[in-house]
C-alpha cells in the first residue's frame, strides 16, 4: 500500500485537476480508515503515526488550496506559474513523507 501511495503522490504535480481530486480523496479515505487508539506503554509508535494524521490532512488541505491557484494561473504569468510548481513539489515531498511516518 505504501508504494501505491506514494505513486500518487508524485502524481500532483502534474495532475489534472480531477485527477488531484481523486488522488486526495483517496488520500483522506486511507486517513480515515486508520485507527487511533492510545497506545500502551511499549507502544509508542502507535502514539507517532496518530500524531502525524492531523499534519497529512493540513497538507491535503493545502493541496487543495494549490489546485485552486494554479487554475486561476493557468491564464497567464508564467512566474507564478513557476511559483506553484515549486509549492506543489514541496507539498507533495512532505505529504509522501508524512505518509511514510503513518
Amino acid at each position: 500500500m505504501t508504494g501505491e501511495i506514494e505513486n500518487l503522490i508524485d502524481e500532483l504535480p502534474q495532475a489534472s485537476n480531477r485527477r488531484v481530486e481523486e488522488i486526495v480523496t483517496f488520500l483522506e479515505g486511507v486517513l480515515s480508515d486508520i485507527e487511533c487508539r492510545f497506545p500502551s506503554e511499549d507502544d509508542s509508535d502507535s502514539a507517532y503515526e496518530c500524531q502525524n494524521i492531523p499534519k497529512a490532512k493540513e497538507l491535503i488541505a493545502l493541496v487543495k488550496a494549490w489546485k485552486v491557484r494554479d487554475r486561476v494561473l493557468k491564464a497567464g504569468d508564467k512566474t507564478g506559474k513557476d511559483r506553484e510548481r515549486r509549492k506543489i513539489n514541496k507539498l507533495s515531498k512532505e505529504l509522501k513523507i508524512t505518509f511514510n511516518q503513518i
